[in-house]
């Protein structure tokens, strides 16, 4: 009744705030697409809409789901932005169950409680879905339960999960180095193959309905060419921004600035993300057994993060689903709460300011050399840094803190006998 009472409350607030003004392009784009699927159903999406339709497949189902809703409830009143915005919060408030779930396991009902509370009620989470009207909890959801399945060593679930995901978002290719790893190390390199098959079953099945325009603009079935299909689909949305930091306050938002063309810092970029995830990946390989899931997790994390600060053409919200994986870590370690209070705040600003300007001139705006975006990329910077030396120190995993939860602290069981 208390875990109700919390998903319930926090559902309230983000009702209250669905009147608020969302991005407005955002949203008009979220509602057409929503009629465009219901009304004409799934197969024919991509050839009916525009060619800046940038959003990989399972996000159709989701529109003919919500047109068809908007429909329904038109009559008693329901506007559609309220479907745009009542659909992230749902899929919120279930990484929510998620994170209650995965700490329980561990630890007492308190610290599982506080560990969901922190999350559905954190500023950031709601602001992206129930103000600025962003569909980022859904692809976090199906990343997170992709991340606790393959800790779980359910390897072919956690691939079908992470396929969802990366069909709903490309940004979810962040995960994949770590999911690799992880499912190599729990579950062995045959079920690292079979993950790969159930990875590529699910993304068939899910895109074969479509039909496409090909080159030659003519109508294809994607069933005959899914490749070519997906190739289109996710490069349409990563060639169409071909700058530094679309408004994201990162490392590129310091130097060059925002909105500047990326040129080589395309390749150095990438390189930089290479390089951390390399980091990253040694470091769980070599450490997973002794200091084990929380590792993991920070690993995931670290990941996440290092996508948003070091490739260039990246948004504002890409961060998004960082604080969910640190809201599973806040319980159990310290050095994971200051990042989680950190981050909160700089992508509640980073949010806040581009749907500010944007509202404000609807043109559009660039913040180069803001006070604001150079602070807040710097100390999104210097979190990097220290996430890095988190990982680092063996101190962190070995000594003073542990990736288990002592339950003796608790108070779930007596004290050690004297000596």
């Amino acid at each position: 009744m208390v875990l109700a009472l919390l998903l319930l409350v926090s559902f309230i607030v983000r009702l209250l705030l669905f009147s608020q003004q969302g991005f407005p392009s955002d949203i008009s784009d979220f509602i057409y697409w929503f009629n465009t699927a219901a009304t004409n159903g799934i197969r024919p999406f991509y050839v009916i809409v525009p060619s800046w339709t940038d959003y990989p497949p399972f996000n159709v189902y989701i529109f003919w789901a919500a047109g068809n809703l908007v429909k329904e409830t038109a009559a008693f009143g329901v506007k559609a932005v309220d479907i745009v915005k009542l659909i992230p919060s749902l899929f919120d408030l279930a990484t929510g169950l998620l994170i209650y779930f995965f700490v329980r396991r561990q630890a007492s009902f308190k610290l599982a409680s506080v560990a969901t509370a922190i999350y559905v009620f954190n500023p950031a989470v709601i602001y992206d879905a129930a103000v600025w009207g962003q569909l980022d909890a859904i692809y976090t959801f199906f990343l997170v339960l992709s991340l606790m399945l393959a800790l779980k060593s359910r390897p072919k679930l956690a691939a079908a999960s992470y396929a969802i995901a990366i069909l709903t978002k490309p940004q979810s290719i962040a995960l994949l180095p770590v999911l690799a790893v992880l499912i190599y190390k729990k579950s062995g390199f045959k079920n690292l193959i079979y993950s790969i098959a159930t990875f590529a079953g699910v993304a068939y099945t899910v895109s074969a309905p479509f039909q496409f325009l090909n080159a030659n603009n003519a109508v294809q079935n994607s069933w005959s060419n899914p490749l070519g299909f997906l190739n289109r689909v996710f490069l349409t949305a990563y060639n169409g921004y071909k700058y530094s930091s679309v408004n994201a306050f990162n490392l590129w938002a310091i130097w060059p600035g925002l909105w500047v063309s990326d040129g080589s810092l395309f390749i150095l970029g990438w390189v930089l993300f290479g390089i951390l995830a390399t980091f990253v990946c040694y470091f769980l390989y070599k450490r997973l057994e002794e200091a084990g899931d929380i590792l993991a997790i920070f690993c995931a994390f670290l990941l996440f993060f290092g996508f948003f600060m070091l490739p260039t053409r990246i948004h504002e919200r890409y961060l998004f689903p960082a604080i969910a994986t640190l809201a599973l870590m806040v319980p159990f370690l310290k050095r994971a709460r200051p990042l989680y209070v950190v981050l909160t705040a700089t992508l509640l600003v980073n949010e806040a300011t581009v749907l500010y300007y944007y509202i404000r001139f609807p043109d559009g705006v660039n913040l180069t050399g803001d006070p604001v975006v150079l602070a807040v990329s710097s100390v999104n910077l210097l979190m990097l840094v220290y996430a890095s030396a988190v990982l680092w120190s063996k101190r962190t995993w070995f000594k003073t803190e542990s990736n288990t939860v002592h339950k003796e602290t608790e108070g779930d069981l007596p004290p050690p006998p004297p000596p």
